[in-house]
Formats: C-alpha cells, structure tokens, sequence
C-alpha cells in the first residue's frame, strides 16, 4: 500500500504518486464529503460564507500551536487560525453560517507523528444565532450521520478499496464530562497540556475506549479561548466531539460570550491583550445575537472515513508542521 513509502516522501514527492489508485479513492471520497456537508448546511437554512487569511488578529486559543506573522505592505499581519472572528461578525449577515475554511498554525514539529496535525488544515466552521451547546450538538450529529450515510452510499467501490468498513452512528451520542475524562485519563497514566486540556495521547487513549463517536462537555474556563461563555466559575458552555477507535479530536465548539465587558474578562483570564482587539470590541459593542458553534476539522474528518493512518494523505497536497511540500 502506498503508506509503505516513507512519509517525507509523500509529501515532498506528491506529484508523483497522485494516480496512485488509494489517492485517486481517497480524494474522491474528500469531493462527495464536500458536496454531503454542503448539501446537508444548505437544506437547514445555512449560507456559505469566505473568511481571510491574513488578518490583523487572530484567535489565540489554538494549545500549543502559534501564528505565523507575515509582513502585509508594512503592516504587521498574521494568518488566520481559525475563523472564530469572523463567524461572531457574520452574525451581522445571516443567522446560520458556515465556512469551508483554509487555517494555518504553527505546530509543535512532530518528527515521526504524521497522523494527527497538519500545519495548513480546512476546517468546516458553522454558526446559530440564538442557538444552545445542545441544539448545535444536535446538529453536528445529524452531520455527521449525513454525511457518513452519503459516502456509505455513493463511494462503496473506494471504502472497500481502502478496506474500510465504515459504520453509521446512532444518535444521541455519548456525553462525558471533561472532569470524568480526566479521572480517565489519569487512572491509564495520561496527564494534562500545559494549556489545562487533555493531552493528544490521553484523547486518544479515551477514542480507543469507544465504538462510536461521543462528546466531551464543561472544559475549565482557563483551558479555552476569551470568546466560550461560562457556565459557571468551573465550566465553559462549550464542548469537543471525538472519534471512536483512537481517531480522537473531530470538532471542538459551544456557546459564545458577546458581552465586551466579560469578553475582556475572560481575555485577561487567558493572558490575551485586549488592545488587540479592537474591531471586536467595536463589533460586539455594536451588538450582535448570543450564538454557538462548532468547528469541524475536515482532514481529521476524512482520516476517520477513510480509515487511513496519517493525516497527510487525505488531502492532495499537505503541509505537516515542518514540512513544506510542493
């Protein structure tokens, strides 16, 4: 099989594998995901929206990772994290959006780990006006089930293929508490980030403990960017979905803060400077809806479809951390 070649290969080398007959079933399976997700948003009222790339600030609650800073005719600029931003502002447009949106991070370099991070990575961001965590946890389950249904339908030659046996979730999903993860996690011998999040090791540890996709609630406010509304002093109103069989992190999300002046609270509890931000500030005092959301990533998306080991070959042309590529 193709993975027999060595990762760097596979990237730098690209080009030469691309009529590979694994690549050529992956990536049309990467379409039809496409066109489910579209199909699916549209049918439930959604607009497709574009975000930038580069921009003045971005979102800082990205773990590990940093941004990567570019010179924009003498400004200083950054490339875009995530669209986080930007979703609050298309609250202005319409109640229901989304994004197929490209992000770019400077991760960790991890050397002999292809199968989890990429440093350029498209994610499918969506936003409800006046919707709760529950109500867009429902909906990213019907997502999924949708478009899981769609490939098992259209793309049976390629699944069988890849030797992937896909199997469509029942819903309600499974909901774990973020402190009941941890005990998890520690009674195997896995620990937290430094950030206060579950290490990538223990998600994964806690995928391989299930059999079908489940959620992971009430992260500590500490953990997560100034933009998820709190519960409480102890929780966030957000919520991760995770893969089953160790595939881990599929989406990340929850309710939003749109009130400046815990907007800037909650900035100076995660150690951001709110003179960044200006036009968020601008934006939110001219008033926007209260919204959730969630944040898909579709690399890791298709990993779990697919059944392929590493991230790197579920899009045409990747960029790994560390890693340019052609």
């Amino acid at each position: 099989m193709f993975t027999k070649i060595v990762p760097e290969l596979r990237i730098y080398k690209r080009h030469l594998f691309l009529d590979c007959k694994y690549y050529k079933a992956i990536f049309k399976i990467l379409s039809t995901v496409l066109k489910a997700v579209r199909d699916f948003l549209y049918s439930r009222g959604f607009i497709e929206l574009i975000a930038p790339i580069v921009a003045p600030v971005t979102d800082p609650g990205i773990r590990l990772a940093r941004e990567f800073t570019v010179d924009f005719y003498d400004e200083h600029a950054v490339l875009t994290t995530s669209v986080i931003l930007y979703k609050l502002a298309s609250m202005k447009i319409h109640d229901k959006v989304f994004f197929i949106a490209h992000n770019i991070r400077k991760e960790p370099e991890r050397i002999n780990d292809f199968t989890r991070y990429l440093s350029e990575f498209r994610q499918i961001d969506l936003e409800m006006a006046h919707a709760s965590r529950e109500q867009v946890m429902k909906l990213s389950e019907e997502l999924l089930i949708y478009v899981i249904s769609v490939v098992k339908r259209e793309r049976r030659d390629e699944l069988e293929l890849l030797g992937r046996e896909l199997k469509v979730p029942h819903r309600p999903f499974k909901v774990i508490r973020f402190r009941d993860a941890v005990e998890l996690a520690k009674e195997a011998g896995y620990g937290l980030e430094e950030t206060g999040e579950l290490s990538t090791e223990a998600e994964v540890y806690i995928s391989k403990l299930h059999k079908e996709p489940f959620w992971i609630i009430g992260f500590p406010p500490e953990a997560r960017g100034f933009y998820y509304k709190k519960k409480n002093d102890e929780e966030l109103l957000d919520m991760d979905l995770l893969y089953p069989e160790g595939f881990g992190e599929a989406a990340s999300g929850g309710e939003r803060e749109v009130d400046p002046k815990r907007v800037r609270e909650r900035m100076i509890e995660t150690r951001v400077n709110p003179r960044k931000y200006i036009w968020l500030f601008e934006l939110l005092y001219s008033g926007i809806p209260p919204c959730a959301g969630i944040g898909f990533g579709l690399e890791r998306l298709m990993r779990y479809i697919t059944g392929v080991k590493e991230i790197i070959d579920v899009i045409p042309f990747p960029k790994a951390p560390g890693y340019l590529g052609i």
